[in-house]
């Protein structure tokens, strides 16, 4: 990047030099008023010595103007020796600058200012001038090829400085200015012009423009840096934001990891049950179309879908026989228990009305409220099916297991009445699928998903968030 660099600002600097020797050969000495020539470079000097600083490390001037006034009254060597006292100037200010910044600045300068005062006289610029409308024109497009030339020279070293995109830089820093760089061109053309006119009489009155236009620019400066503060400032909040959040929902995930956990621990029998529910639920929420984040709330329903059982006896959860209706009483009220828990997470806020549906009946029979039909979340009704499929597959200390056909028969059975005909129809799709997977020796989704279930938490907690 450094050889890029020095080659670039050696070759700009190469252009510079020979800009101020076809101005030297060039420049007609006769011509000059001597005292309107130092005028012009006193003022470019005085306006490159207080500039209006960009965004970044470059600057602007009004002393552009008079550059312009000078290659309109004499021609393109007379602006590029402006040219060469704004390089001069900028080369300290406001602090000495380093040798190969001030060796660019010389060439961006002149060489800029030769080719604008070339524009001028080739697009019909008179010098001195006369018509006051074609030195208007002619103004305009050699202040545009200034524009273009000098603010291109400068973004592409920047550009190169910082490895950043050109135009990227150019947007940041210029992308604003070409109207009010064509207002500056005006006033250096309305300089020459009263100089024709009134002399240096003329000369002082155009100089008040110059000086609202250095305050102009000086002004959106600092507002624009306000603005910017502003914006940094919050984006550093933002960033603290972010951080913040970021730790409360590892704080979260903590909770949620140490919710399975007490409940695996507490039913070491159903060790991978919400694991299997949520894989099924899962399936099935993609078999009906269901969008991203109701799958994730579906994800999340279902591994806490028994966490109220915390707050039921051991002696229940253990029981190796059928539980009598007392028992049944005390166990039916775990999905309101599991409710209440979830009302401290504030992250699984949503899947508190899943949880506590999940042992409803879609005729209205089941347990808490009993709710019917639509009145039950979809959620809840697919993991419903889900949940007694596992149930019936798994080994229990009062029964033996069903196998696969048995449990889906039962399924079946009570479809329209205990569940949703629709979702037993999807359910036993899935199943049927994941089972001809196995036989023709494909890994089943379940062994992933079953063996990952944190990191299913944390995913459905991000998308459902």
């Amino acid at each position: 990047m450094s050889r890029r660099l020095d080659l670039y600002v050696g070759l700009v600097t190469a252009a510079g030099v020979l800009s101020v020797a076809i101005a030297a050969i060039t420049l007609r000495i006769s011509s000059l008023d001597p005292l309107m020539f130092v005028l012009l470079v006193i003022l470019a000097a005085v306006a490159q010595r207080i500039p209006v600083f960009l965004f970044r490390s470059s600057a602007i001037s009004v002393s552009f103007a008079a550059v312009i006034a000078a290659y309109v009254l004499y021609g393109p060597g007379a602006g590029v020796f402006v040219g060469l006292a704004q390089a001069v100037v900028n080369s300290i200010t406001p602090r000495r600058k380093p040798a190969r910044k001030v060796a660019f600045n010389f060439g961006s300068f002149t060489l800029s200012a030769l080719v604008a005062g070339i524009v001028y006289h080739l697009v019909g610029g008179q010098t001195p001038p006369t018509a006051i409308t074609a030195t208007l024109i002619a103004v305009g497009v050699s202040a545009a090829a200034y524009f273009v030339l000098n603010t291109g020279l400068t973004s592409f070293v920047i550009a190169i400085a910082e490895r950043q995109s050109v135009v990227a830089v150019w947007r940041t820093n210029y992308s604003w200015m070409p109207l009010n760089f064509l207002a500056t061109a005006v006033q250096g053309a309305a300089l020459a012009l009263a100089y024709q006119s009134l002399g240096l009489f003329g000369v002082l009155v155009f100089t008040a423009p110059l000086v609202a236009a250095w305050f102009s620019f000086r002004l959106y400066m600092t507002k624009s840096t306000e603005v910017r503060k502003r914006n940094e400032e919050l984006q550093t909040v933002n960033d603290l934001l972010s951080r913040a959040n970021g730790r409360l929902e590892e704080s979260h995930l903590s909770v949620i990891g140490a919710l399975i956990g007490a409940l695996e621990a507490k039913e070491e029998h159903l060790t991978g049950h919400a694991a299997a529910t949520m894989f099924y639920s899962v399936q099935v929420a993609k078999k009906l179309g269901l969008g991203a984040e109701q799958i994730a709330a579906i994800k999340l329903g279902a591994l806490f879908h028994d966490v109220g059982k915390i707050g039921i006896p051991e002696t229940l959860l253990q029981k190796p026989a059928e539980l009598n209706e007392v028992e049944w009483a005390t166990m039916r009220a775990h999905p309101s228990i599991g409710a209440s828990l979830l009302a401290n997470v504030p992250m699984l806020e949503r899947i508190r009305p899943i949880v506590l549906a999940h042992h409803e009946h879609y005729d209205g029979m089941g347990y808490p409220l009993g709710l019917k039909g639509d009145q039950i979340p979809l959620a809840a009704q697919i993991i419903t099916v889900a949940d007694a499929y596992d149930a019936m597959t798994s080994d229990r200390p009062y029964r033996l297991p069903l196998r696969p056909k048995e449990a889906l028969r039962e399924l079946r059975a009570h479809s329209g009445s205990q569940f949703n005909s629709v979702v037993v129809e999807a359910f036993i799709t899935v199943v049927v699928e994941e089972r001809r997977k196995a036989r023709r020796g494909h890994t089943s989704l379940f062994t992933h998903e079953h063996a990952h279930v944190y990191e299913q938490a944390l995913e459905a907690v991000r998308v459902a968030s």
